[in-house]
């Protein structure tokens, strides 16, 4: 059961605002959406060790309390991102957990800037 004092990390959602530029180009451009408190929980990694660590490839899963805008961001699920300690993640998939309008899980992997 996840509790409101868990949610102890400031995470940044982001989502893309596409532009033309003058030659014609699309160019996609992400912004602050919300900044909200999340719970953080790293899943894996390819490093196989017992730290936190961010490495590239890690997953992680961001529990957020659901609040009336968030279920916006389902529809922006292929488009959307968080910005979490310097890093990038895109959004894998999101679900609700601890009833109806309670917590969602979102579920995300390290983008791989390569």
């Amino acid at each position: 059961m996840l509790s409101i004092g868990q949610l102890d990390r400031r995470i940044d959602i982001q989502s893309p605002t596409y532009t033309t530029n003058k030659y014609g180009e699309e160019t996609k451009v992400y912004s602050s959406l919300k900044e909200l408190w999340s719970h953080v929980v790293w899943k894996s990694s390819d490093r196989k060790e017992e730290s936190q660590e961010n490495v590239q490839g890690t997953d992680i899963v961001f529990y957020v309390r659901q609040i009336g805008f968030l279920p916006g961001i389902i529809v922006l699920l292929g488009k959307s991102r968080i910005e979490y300690n310097s890093n990038t993640y895109i959004i894998h998939g999101i679900k609700e957990i601890d009833g109806r309008d309670k917590f969602l899980e979102i579920e995300t992997k390290l983008k791989d800037n390569n």
